[in-house]
This record gives structure tokens, sequence and C-alpha cells, in this order.
């Protein structure tokens, strides 16, 4: 049953992924228009202005209305932002609180009372618990200040080296040859494509975690799921497979754009207390209380050719994985950091010898 229930979660991972894809394109939608009105602000207040007079005070008066005016535009697009976030935010929050509570009472093969958190719990993921150091609404003023004042920088910059109105306007937009991807407004829609999917991590475990302590009377642990791909980081790498105390441990996200996702354990027929005398074989044998038996990410690169270790963890660190007996999660802390290779050196002389490598 925890197989099937793991197949389900993997896939609706997946199905998450696109959600905050769909949602991020809301946002960009609204960056975008906002762009234009931006740039039309750049020509038409520094109109005039000559290349080099940074400091005329003709000049600080037409600075001081641009800048006025960026700071009006953000505040207004980043209002509008932070609106679809949390709007989008409650209804995840509902959507995957009521999801992981079907995959419950589809996957258990006998009839149980699963418990749904209440609206205020659901709410509070949304509302009232951070992630990355931050409340969602938080983030969302931060982008505001941080693309303001990154235009503002640029703009500043711009005038004291003497470029003119079209080349202020390129630092800020970018240029057409490489797609506007390298002017600072590219930087805004990269920081607000993070927090956007570190969001929907952050409420979908949130949500599921609730659902996991409403029924603590079935589930006997979480066990983190990380992607296996070449991608994955090294935290979500030694923390894939682990299974954690309902209401202990680490939960996704593990840092920004995180696609790590969380699965439950339940427990046995006998943990539950129920009598299996009038159960059939197969059931008895589909609820078994023990953990998924999928790989885990250490077990899958292990199947992997050893140019990809070497890429995933580089070169040192994959001649140590195949060679010198280490497993993926000595090549972390406990708080998730990656050892260097001088740290590891010292606390694993032993396999930097297995795998001959200076000691």
């Amino acid at each position: 049953m925890n197989d099937a229930i793991l197949d389900a979660q993997v896939s609706h991972a997946v199905g998450l992924q696109r959600l905050g894809t769909g949602i991020l394109r809301r946002i960009l939608a609204l960056l975008n228009r906002t762009d234009a009105d931006l740039v039309e602000q750049i020509r038409t207040r520094l109109d005039g202005v000559a290349p080099g007079t940074f400091d005329t005070e003709f000049t600080t008066e037409r600075l001081k209305g641009l800048l006025d005016a960026i700071r009006a535009l953000n505040a207004d697009v980043y209002a509008r932002i932070q609106a679809v976030l949390l709007r989008e935010g409650l209804d995840l929050a509902a959507y995957e609180a009521a999801y992981q509570t079907r995959i419950l009472t589809e996957h258990v093969p006998v009839r149980l009372d699963i418990v749904q958190p209440t609206a205020e719990q659901l709410q509070a993921i949304v509302m009232k618990r951070p992630f990355q150091g931050r409340l969602l609404r938080d983030w969302a003023q931060g982008l505001e200040q941080g693309r303001t004042q990154k235009v503002h920088d640029a703009i500043r910059i711009g005038m004291v080296e003497g470029e003119t109105v079209d080349q202020i306007v390129r630092r800020v937009r970018g240029t057409q040859a490489l797609g506007y991807k390298d002017g600072v407004l590219e930087i805004a829609r990269r920081d607000a494509e993070a927090v956007v999917r570190t969001a929907v991590t952050h409420i979908a475990s949130g949500a599921s975690e609730a659902v996991y302590a409403r029924n603590a009377d079935l589930i006997s642990g979480v066990r983190w799921v990380s992607v296996l791909d070449g991608r994955t980081t090294p935290v979500c790498r030694a923390r894939d497979g682990k299974v954690y105390e309902p209401g202990k441990g680490p939960r996704p996200p593990a840092h920004w754009n995180c696609r790590s996702t969380t699965t439950p354990v339940t427990k046995s027929f006998g943990d539950l207390g129920l009598d299996l005398g009038e159960v059939d074989a197969g059931t008895r044998a589909s609820m078994n209380g023990q953990v998924p038996a999928d790989l885990t990410y250490g077990a899958w690169l292990a199947k992997q050719p050893a140019a990809f270790q070497d890429e995933v963890l580089g070169k040192a660190k994959g001649l140590l994985f195949r060679k010198g007996g280490l497993t993926i999660d000595r090549f972390v802390d406990r708080s998730g950091r990656a050892y260097t290779l001088d740290e590891l050196r010292r606390r694993e002389a032993g396999a930097f010898r297995k795998a001959e490598l200076p000691a």
C-alpha cells in the first residue's frame, strides 16, 4: 500500500511543478505589461538630459521624478502579484489537503475515518508559516523592493557613466539580440520564479503535513522523496528515502526551487489494533507498515554511469562515492550543507585512501 501511495505522490509532485509554472506565467504577464510602462517612463523623463550631466540640478529633478514614477509602477504591479500569490496559495492548500485525504482513503484497504485539516489551519500555512525565513506576503514585498532598487541602481550607474537614454534602457530591459535576458528586469523575473516555485512546495508540504498530523493514529512516519535527476541538490540527495517521525525532522522546501516532496508511511494493521480475522490475505499483505521499496537517490545514482556521477558530485566526490564507500548522506552535514573536499578529507580519511585520493 505504501508503494502505491508513493507512486501517486510522485506523479502528483510533477503536477505541482506544472501548477507552479501556471502561476508563474500569470505573474510574468503582469511584470511584462509593467516593463513597457517602465521603459516609457525612462525615455520620457530622461528626454533632453545630456550624457555626462548627472550632477546638474535639471538632471537631479528629472531623476527624482523618474524614480518616484518607477516606485509607483512597481508598488501597483506587486500589489497585484501579492494578491495572486495569496489567492493561489489558499486554493492550493485546500486542494492539497483534499488530495492527501483522498489518497489515504483510496489506498487504505479498510474503511477508516480520514480527517481533513480545518480551513483555519490551512489559511495559517499560507499566511502565517514562513519559508526561507519570511512569510509569503513578506517575500512579495521583498520582490517589489528588490526590483525597484535594481532599476534605480541601473539608471544611476548609466547616468554616472555618461550613457545615452537608449543605453540606459538596454541596461534595464536588456538587448533584443539576447532575448532581453541580459537586463536587470530579467533578474527580477528570476527572483519571482524562485519565490513562486518555492512557495508552491512550501504550501503543498504544509498542507500534507497538516493531513498527517490530523491522522496521526494512521501515520507512523513521513518519508522524504527527492527527484531522481542531475539537478537535485546535495541536501535533497542526502535526505531522499529518510523517514522522519510525524511532526519531527525537516520537510520540503530545503532550499530555493526545491522540488522534493513527502509521502506518508502508514502503520500496520497490528499497530492500528485491527482484527485481521475477517481480512483477506491480499489486503493483509498490502498494509504491512513497511517503508516503500522504491530506489533512494543514492541507490539510483549508483546505477548511473561514472561520468554522470562525476557531473552530479564532482570528480573527486564521484570517486569517493564509487570507490571510497561514502554514501550520499555523508557528503553533507546535519543541516544539509555540503562538505568541502578539505572537510571530507579530515572526516573521511579512510574513504580517501580507498579511492586513491590524496589524504
